[in-house]
Order: structure tokens, then sequence, then C-alpha cells
């Protein structure tokens, strides 16, 4: 019933994941240039990079929270569910306290002295705050992403429990070439109910988003039939993903999402943006997920030291955006002259400390990095596939 990966590891999940990361990554980069508003900000915007902003809003998130999900199939394959909430304690919950300690502050104060709201000395700063609540006991950052995780892991437990052997009415219904993409189709009202419903920032509309993408990522890997239909149908995904992006960007979703991200609500544009943006996201998620199943580079092991790194690398590369963009932004010089020194320069360093982090004695397990075995070799009976 499950998914090939009974006899063997997949691959490709932990190259999709690596590649996720670095998606991540580059969307972080490009935030200090697009029109939106963020912690760092450069006087001139790009109305290109608000597209491709857009563009990545819409569909590399929800990747990223379907790798997760189909990584809780690996997990969950030779595990109880108390063990899979104690590996994903070890995993989410560890490093998302010692990153959120550690890191928030320092991002926090850079937002500060970016924004004229405070001239004081990193420690002079934090000193005078007295007992007041600083915004970043209240703001998660980008470790929101952990957070969103660790309650998935939670909710999704029993739903994962009962998908267990009742995927066969799913499976025999996506047989026929295209079908995989109808999946879409009932995740449409639910998005549509909830997307702009009212709340903060990462609110419970987009909690709902997020949860359903990662389930169906714990979905398709169940069943073996799933897998090959989303494999069959990469280019049919392609297709919608970016057909239905296009058809957006010409009927305006960038102004669209532009004032509606800052403001959600209900109105008749977001009756046709929101299952556009559902279509569009599975379209792409199908897609990339099936070109990662057929890619011959994506059959072989992760280099280990590259795999232990990744979760470090997602927790430290924000702080290092911010800090290096703090100084870019108010140099006097074209956007891309800017842009071509902030990419290479913070994923040079994010790399640096990610690695660094993952080869120091007793400090990987506090961000997250992965047991060596679990990527280093191939799974090949069910011993070895339990931690």
């Amino acid at each position: 019933m499950g998914a090939q990966g009974r006899g063997e590891r997949l691959w490709f999940l932990d190259w999709l994941r690596v590649l996720a990361v670095l998606g991540v990554f580059v969307f972080h980069t490009l935030r200090p240039f697009d029109d939106g508003d963020w912690h760092v900000k450069n006087a001139e915007t790009s109305e290109g990079i608000s597209i491709a902003i857009a563009f990545l809003g819409l569909w590399g998130l929800a990747f990223f929270f379907m790798i997760s999900g189909s990584a809780a199939w690996l997990a969950l394959r030779w595990r109880t569910g108390v063990q899979f909430l104690k590996e994903r304690s070890i995993r989410l919950l560890i490093p998302f306290v010692v990153a959120y300690v550690l890191l928030s502050p320092l991002q926090y104060f850079i937002e500060e002295r970016h924004k004229g709201r405070s001239t004081q000395s990193f420690w002079t700063f934090f000193r005078d705050l007295g007992g007041d609540a600083p915004l970043w006991l209240r703001d998660t950052y980008h470790l929101w992403f952990l957070v969103y995780l660790i309650q998935f892991a939670v909710l999704g437990l029993p739903l994962f429990v009962l998908l267990r052997g009742r995927t066969d009415w799913i499976a025999r219904r996506c047989q026929r070439r295209g079908s995989i993409l109808l999946l879409a189709v009932p995740l449409v009202p639910v998005h549509l109910l909830l997307l702009a419903a009212p709340g903060p920032e990462h609110g419970w509309g987009e909690f709902v988003f997020f949860f359903d993408f990662f389930v169906v990522g714990y979905l398709v890997m169940s069943d073996e039939r799933l897998m090959a239909a989303v494999r069959r149908d990469a280019v049919p995904g392609l297709v919608l993903g970016l057909g239905a992006f296009l058809i957006g960007v010409f009927t305006g979703i960038i102004d669209f999402l532009d004032g509606w991200w800052p403001d959600p609500g209900y109105s008749w544009q977001y009756l046709w943006y929101s299952p556009l943006i559902t279509f569009a996201v599975w379209g792409w998620l199908v897609a990339v997920l099936g070109f990662g199943m057929r890619a011959a580079a994506f059959q072989r092991a992760v280099p280990t030291p590259l795999a232990r790194a990744a979760m470090p690398y997602f927790i430290v590369h924000q702080p290092v955006i911010l800090a290096i963009a703090f100084f870019v932004v108010q140099w006097d010089a074209a956007i891309w002259t800017k842009y071509a020194v902030l990419l290479p320069s913070a994923f040079v360093v994010s790399a640096a400390l990610a690695l660094l982090v993952s080869s120091l004695p007793g400090v990987p397990v506090l961000f997250g990095v992965k047991r060596v075995e679990s990527t280093a070799a191939p799974i090949v009976n069910r011993s070895e596939a339990s931690d």
C-alpha cells in the first residue's frame, strides 16, 4: 500500500527539501527590493521583483509544507504516534527555542535601527529595554514556519492514522492523465472561505491553506498510485501552474495582492483570485514534485554535509540577510548592483555558519540536524529504517 520507500530511500525528497530551503533563501534576499513592507527595505523598489515575489510566494512555501508532509509519511512508516511526536519535538521544537532566543533579538535590533526607531548600540539597546516587552518576544520572524510544522505534526497525526489504508478510492480516480490535478477542487471552497478571514499575519486562513498542502504531501506519498500520478502529470501540472499564474498577472493579481495581504478581506476580486491561487499552487507543486521524481540526479544520496546543513541554513539565513542588507540598502547604487552583492555574500555567510553549526560536537541537535544515518545510507530493511 505504501509508496516505494519501503525498500529504498526516496532520495528525491531530500534533494527537493534542500532546493526548498534554497528557494526560501532567494525569496528573502528579494524582499528588501519588492513593493511590500519588510524588516529592511531599499528606498527604491522594483515591480519586476514584486512579480517574482508574488510568483514564489504563491507556491514556494506551500511546496515547503508539502515536502514536510511527505517527510511525515517517511517518519511514520516505522514509528508509533508517540515516537513520531517525540522525533518532531527534537527536530523542530528544540531548534525553534534555540533560534528564537539567539536570533530574534538580533533581527529585532536590525529592524529598529533600520527604521530609525533606535540609534543605540546592540548592547545598550537591549540593556535599556528594561521591563518593556520587546517586539521579538511576540514576533517569531521567519521561525513561524517551525511553529506551523510543530502544530501540523500534532493536528495531522490523527488524520494520518485515519488515512492509512484508506486511499484506494482517491487513488483509483487519479489513474487518468491530468486527474491528479483535480485534488485542488475540494481545497477551493475551504480556501475561499478561510483565507480571507480576519486575523493577524500568518493567521488562521493561511494556517489552513498550508496545512492542506502538508496533508496532501502525506497523502501523495502514502500510495504508489498517487506517486505515479504525480510523476506522470508533471507537465500538465506545469501547464496549470503557469497558466493560472499568467491569468492572474494579466487580470491584476499583483495589484490585488499588494492591497490584500496587509488587509485581507472578502471581495468580488477575492472570489476570482482565491480559486486561481489554489489551482496555480497545486499545479506548481505537482510539477516540481513530479520532475523531482523523474530527475536522474535526484535518485542518489544528498552529500552528508549538505543534508546535515539544510536545517541550520534555514535557521540562520534570514538574520544574515538582514545584517548584510542593513548596510547594502544604504549604498548609492542601482537595485541590481545591491542585489548582486547581497545574494552571494548572504549565501556564503549562511552556508559557512550552517556547516559550522552542523559539525560542532553537541551543537547539531540544537539546530535540528538529522542523524547521519538517515541520509547517508539507503534504507534497505525494517530495522535500518527505524532510528
